[in-house]
Parts: structure tokens; C-alpha cells; sequence
């Protein structure tokens, strides 16, 4: 159980019991409480929590506060749910719950909602930011007597002395309603509040891509062509590459105890290479190169080597005449099922998930690395029918489905070296995206029979989002827009990746909403259609499928997420934006209507 878990703070309990609210060091979490000289400090008890593997507190101690992409949590009784901010309409700095930048003196946007999975009368109450969250500063989460009312434990706290043993709890408190006055939030419409620093969610990932050189070995024992690969192919071949290893067991990065990462060794990496039948006699040194990203829980060949080619990957590569690369996502792969069911059964395991794909991260940056310096190029592997060398050198573009556009964002904003990208159906936020995901139901009904306490599970869905930080695209949100172009794509309705997620994950990077839009999204400007060469944008597709329901659980399986990808209008998108030349060129493939199911040529 989630009691197990200490906090380790320098000061006597509250005047109630643990915590703020005098209910358990977790309500609320995180807080100021949760940092001790200028570190996050929990301290696990010698009894396991979710499952037979203790949860690695002790990497958490790099880090000088939480994640820019936190959920907080907290539980209080008579919680109206009408006075809660929604993600379509969020209300910065108003209504019953609000989230404050305190060292920049601003409000932010924010939703919150009250754990459906609790049938109880006192639900959690989840406040999630709708934007990242800036590193090194102070969020203040604030609920307002318009949700909620003032516990007593808070009037105490306030009061002129500080309960015996509580005198730290309370002039932190003290503290947090001070400089929320100080923005103009009257103390007296605050039911409870409470603040937490920021730390940056990245460092793991750029210390991990120092290592993402390519050994400049690599083989190929499987190559294919026309008779033996689905129709529009020409020829495919998979193999391996040889990259830094920085796993431990293939399961955990290897980090020591001031939280350095440093390699194990070398370990092949997965290679598919996809030549399509419409640029087999192309000229010489013609043929762009494009990076493929596949969805979770998947792998390359099951969009590659699909004669029915469902999900139109092969048809896009032979109507944009690209050569496709593409490695595997490590963690969340068609080998990884079995370690994903693992990590339900067993929550303490849940940063070997993150770990290796922070490893894909490497993987997929050394195979970039390996193509643009020519060695992978120079294989016979990339001759066409004349004996000439296909591909187009010194230039990449991406292209990401689902896992494959969320890593994909985490690939570009790590300075992953390509001309442009689409990031198709991407979001970020796991911690918030799984259990929106109609892939959710199979690990839920395992978790819940390890942590049967509602409560015990969104805190442990809190305290995982800073393992998830280094694969999660909110934490380098800021740098996605600093490379190459980037065309984020939304499905509305999207089943798998939550639409608030991709939407938070375009409000934190600063893209515009192309259009014509079919919802205008909250925080965004619009960017009008045609343009020229070099923008980035966030645009959205209607599959015109019923919505899922706006609770923290499964959404129920539409095809939502899938529907889009097929149509032409959408192939005729991405090659507007990645062709050669004319990156970045934004396109109204449906004319003036948004690309919707009844507005498409499929």
C-alpha cells in the first residue's frame, strides 16, 4: 500500500497527522513538503509498493523538484464538480481550481477533475496543467471555496500561532498565501493551497544522446523484393545496427549514485529499410529518405510488410517516392508486451518502460547519425534496378504514427537531425494518456489487483510521471520548434492519445492551429493556409467519429485514432510539408472545409 511510503521531511508531523491536511503524506502531492535541501526526498519503507519491486525513490534525488508536465493530487471533502476547470475551457487564474506560475507571477491553464474510478464520497481530485511547466520555478495549485470548503487543518495553519509541531508545515502555507495575495488571490476564497518547484524532465534524455553515435557497424540478414513484399514495394530489408548500450539487464538505465549515466556496453539495434516500387529506376542520388516512427505496442514491419496495407504507410512512401528507415521504439515495441504486463503486476518496475525509450531515443539518433555520414548508404541494399545508388545524402525527414509522433517530438526537440516533421495522432503527458488510452483496459485490471486503492493509484500515476519525463515530449516542449518545421496532427475524438494531450503538447510548444479548424483550441492562434516553405502548426482531423467520454478512463474503441492516416488528403499533407524544398509548407488538402470523413476522397 501507498501508506508504505514516507515522505522524509525536517519537521514534526502536522497537528492531525502526516501531511498538509493531516491525511497521509500524499494529500496533497507533490508540495514544498516533498523537498528537502533543495532535493525530492521519499523514502520507501522495507515493504514493497505495487508489487515485489521497491519504487526507485532514490533516482528521484537528482532532481531538485517535480515534473513539468505534473498532475497534482489531493483529496477533500464536498468537492463540487461543476466549479471545476475543464481542458476545452480552461479559466487561468479564475474558478475553483487554479495553477499560478509564482515566480513569474502568472496564472496557467489548468483542468480538474475528480478520479472517476473512486466510487467513494471523497474521490481524488487530479488538477493537471494544460501547458508545461518552466523549470526552476514555484507552481502554486490553488482550490477555491467555489469547489471546495476550507478544511480545518488549513484555518489552523493559518492562524496567528502555529500549531505545537506543525510550525514549518504551516509557515510554508503561510508562504503560499502570501505570494498568492500578492498576485491578487484573496485568502479568503481559498479553500486549500499549496505550491511545488519545477526541475527540468530532459537531463536524462541529453545526457543519454551524448552516447548516440553510431559504431558505423551494421548488417542486414533479410532482403526482400518484388514477389516476396506487399504490393507498391520494391524491395525491404531488415538487420541491425550496433549503438552504445546504456541498459542494465535491458531493462534500466544505467545511472550511478549522483544520477550519471554512462554505457554498458554496445547492442544491435532493430533496422528496416522500405524501398517503394515507384523509385526503382529513380536517378542517382534522387531519392529522399524519410524516418519512420511506428505506433505503440508495434513495430516497422507491421506497417511495412502488411499486404493490405492498413494503415496507408506504404502507399505514402510510393506516391512521395521516399526511402523509409525506421528502428523500433524500445519499451513500447511488440517484443516489450510481455515487460509492459509485467510493470502492471508490478508498479516499482515501471521506469524500465521510460528507460528503454530513452535507449529507442539513442537508437533512432544513431541510425539519423549513421545515414547522413553515407556509411548506411553505401550499402547494396539502396541500389535500384540500374545499379544506381538511390538515395537523396545529407537530408532527413521523420514521419511518426501514434508512439512513433509522441517519441517522434522527444526525437526532434532533442535536436534529432532532420529537414522537417509530421507527427501524426502525438501528444504528450503520459502520466494523463494512459488511462484516457482504449489500450489501458488489459494493464488496468492487472494494476488494480495490486493496488486496489483508488487514491494509492493516481498518487503512483503522479509520482510516475517523473520517470516518464525523459521519453514524454512535454519535458523539451520549449525546443520543439526551435529546429526543423513540425506538423503536429490531432484525430478529434482520438481514442488512444487523449485530444487534451496533444492539444497541451501544441499550447506548450507554440504552435498555431491550422486552418480551417474544427474546434479552435483554447491558447492557440491560427495560421491561414496556403504558406510558404518553413512553419510549424497543429492541425486537426475529423474522422467524425462519436466522442469518448471526458473521465480519466478507457475510451472506447472508435478508430478515431486510425481513420484519418488513410486518406488522400492526408498523403497529399505530408508531402506538402516534407518535400524537398518546400519544408514546412502548410496545405488546405480539403479546400475549404476541414479534412473531415465526409470531406475526403477515402
Amino acid at each position: 500500500m501507498l501508506s508504505l511510503l514516507l515522505l522524509v521531511v525536517g519537521c514534526a508531523p502536522d497537528p492531525v497527522g502526516e501531511g498538509l491536511l493531516g491525511e497521509g503524506w500524499a494529500n496533497p502531492f507533490p508540495s514544498q513538503h516533498h523537498v528537502v535541501d533543495g532535493q525530492v526526498s521519499l523514502l520507501l519503507d522495507e515493504l514493497p509498493v505495487g508489487g515485489p519491486t521497491p519504487l526507485p525513490v532514490e533516482r528521484l534525488r537528482a532532481r531538485a523538484g517535480f515534473s513539468p508536465a505534473q498532475t497534482a493530487v489531493v483529496r477533500l471533502d464536498g468537492v463540487n464538480a461543476a466549479a471545476l476547470p475543464t481542458w476545452r475551457a480552461p479559466t487561468p487564474g479564475e474558478g475553483g481550481v487554479q495553477l499560478w506560475d509564482l515566480t513569474a507571477g502568472a496564472p496557467l491553464p489548468v483542468m480538474a477533475e475528480l478520479d472517476a474510478n473512486d466510487p467513494s464520497d471523497r474521490p481524488g481530485l487530479l488538477i493537471r496543467p494544460l501547458t508545461t511547466l518552466t523549470p526552476g520555478h514555484q507552481i502554486a495549485v490553488v482550490v477555491t471555496t467555489e469547489a471546495a470548503p476550507r478544511p480545518a487543518v488549513v484555518d489552523a495553519l493559518l492562524g496567528r500561532r502555529a500549531p505545537e509541531g506543525a510550525e514549518e508545515a504551516a509557515a510554508l502555507t503561510q508562504a503560499t498565501f502570501t505570494q498568492l495575495a500578492a498576485l491578487g488571490v484573496s485568502n479568503d476564497t481559498i479553500a486549500v493551497a499549496w505550491d511545488f518547484p519545477v526541475s527540468a524532465g530532459d537531463t536524462l534524455l541529453r545526457d543519454a544522446l551524448v552516447y548516440a553515435t553510431p559504431t558505423g557497424e551494421f548488417s542486414f540478414d533479410e532482403v526482400r523484393e518484388v514477389g516476396d513484399v506487399p504490393p507498391r514495394t520494391y524491395r525491404a530489408a531488415e538487420g541491425e545496427l550496433l549503438v552504445p548500450d546504456l541498459l542494465v539487464d535491458d531493462l534500466w538505465l544505467n545511472l550511478d549514485a549522483a544520477g550519471g549515466l554512462s554505457p554498458t556496453g554496445e547492442v544491435g539495434a532493430h533496422l528496416y529499410v522500405h524501398i517503394p516500387e515507384s523509385v526503382r529506376d529513380a536517378p542517382e542520388g534522387t531519392v529522399p529518405v524519410m524516418i519512420f516512427g511506428h505506433g505503440i505496442f508495434s513495430e516497422p514491419s507491421a506497417y511495412l510488410d502488411d499486404e493490405e496495407d492498413k494503415n496507408g504507410v506504404i502507399r505514402l512512401a510510393d506516391e512521395l517516392g521516399v526511402i523509409l528507415i525506421a528502428t523500433r521504439w524500445r519499451g513500447l515495441t511488440t517484443p516489450d508486451i510481455a515487460g509492459a504486463l509485467a510493470v502492471a503486476n508490478d508498479f516499482g518496475r515501471l521506469p524500465s518502460l521510460p528507460d528503454r525509450l530513452v535507449q529507442g531515443q539513442v537508437n533512432t539518433r544513431a541510425l539519423a547519425e549513421l545515414a547522413l555520414e553515407g556509411a548506411l548508404f553505401d550499402d547494396p541494399v539502396f541500389l535500384g534496378e540500374s545499379g544506381q545508388s538511390l538515395p537523396l545524402r545529407g537530408r532527413l525527414v521523420y514521419y511518426g504514427i501514434s508512439l512513433g509522433g509522441i517519441e517522434g517530438a522527444v526525437f526532434v526537440a532533442g535536436g534529432g537531425p532532420v529537414s522537417a516533421a509530421v507527427l501524426h495522432v502525438g501528444g504528450g503527458t503520459w502520466s494523463t494518456m494512459l488511462e484516457r488510452s482504449s489500450n489501458w483496459p488489459i494493464f488496468e485490471s492487472l494494476l488494480v489487483e495490486v493496488v486496489e486503492d483508488p487514491w494509492d493509484r493516481q498518487v503512483l500515476f503522479a509520482l510516475s510521471q517523473l520517470w516518464w519525463d525523459p521519453a514524454d515530449p512535454m519535458s523539451s516542449a520549449t525546443s520543439l520548434t526551435a529546429g526543423p518545421p513540425v506538423l503536429l496532427q490531432e484525430s478529434l475524438g482520438d481514442e488512444q492519445v487523449p485530444n487534451l494531450t496533444t492539444r497541451s503538447l501544441a499550447r506548450a510548444a507554440g504552435l498555431r492551429q491550422q486552418e480551417p479548424v474544427v474546434e479552435a483550441v483554447w491558447g492557440l492562434d491560427t495560421i491561414i493556409t496556403p504558406t510558404r516553405p518553413g512553419f510549424s502548426a497543429y492541425m486537426q482531423y475529423d474522422p467524425e467519429r462519436p466522442l469518448p467520454p471526458d473521465t480519466n478512463q478507457p475510451a472506447p474503441v472508435t478508430d478515431a485514432h486510425t481513420i484519418p492516416r488513410v486518406w488522400a488528403e492526408h498523403r497529399e499533407t505530408v508531402s506538402a510539408f516534407v518535400a524537398r524544398y518546400t519544408e514546412g509548407s502548410l496545405v488546405s488538402a480539403c479546400e475549404e472545409l476541414p479534412c473531415s470523413a465526409s470531406n475526403s476522397a477515402e
